[in-house]
């Protein structure tokens, strides 16, 4: 979530110009511990001892706290670059940062991969095309085999009505 806060400021000629504070950005307690690498209570411990800077809203249950993400990066000390390139391999560097453009290799292999799903899905269909003919052909009987059952049976003597 993104607040944006601006606020009015006046030059010394008097006319006023717009000042932005940079947006800052909230996280819930889950997302707060997911960055940190934390617990959630150990978050909930940092709000209450007043060590990270979060907003609350009351709610029916209790409080909802929205945790400022740069007091969680400051407090404890947490550099998203560092933590980014060091959770990569290099393989996924090197596609994350040329992950912009494709080969003409890797669209040959993606055309044969579409290729071979679109065949893969012709049988299938045709495959379903021939049970659903099967059980259509099966429902038909079924229900010539109802009729028989329902007409009413006459007698041997009673051919003449």
């Amino acid at each position: 979530m993104l607040i944006n806060r601006s606020a009015n400021h006046y030059n010394a000629d008097g006319s006023i110009f717009l000042f932005f504070i940079m947006a800052e950005t909230l996280l819930s307690i889950q997302e707060a511990a997911d960055l940190s690498g934390k617990s959630i209570q150990t978050i909930r411990r940092a709000i209450k001892s007043k060590k990270i800077v979060c907003k609350r809203k009351r709610t029916a249950q209790g409080f909802n706290y929205m945790i400022s993400r740069e007091s969680i990066l400051g407090f404890y000390k947490i550099n998203l670059l560092d933590r980014e390139k060091g959770s990569l391999k290099p393989q996924e560097q090197q596609t994350q940062i040329f992950g912009e453009f494709a080969t003409i290799a890797d669209i040959k292999r993606l055309q044969e991969q579409i290729a071979t799903a679109l065949d893969e899905h012709k049988k299938e269909k045709e495959n379903f095309m021939r049970l659903m003919k099967a059980f259509q052909d099966k429902f038909v009987f079924m229900e010539s085999q109802l009729k028989l059952l329902e007409q009413p049976k006459k007698r041997w003597f009673q051919f003449w009505r």
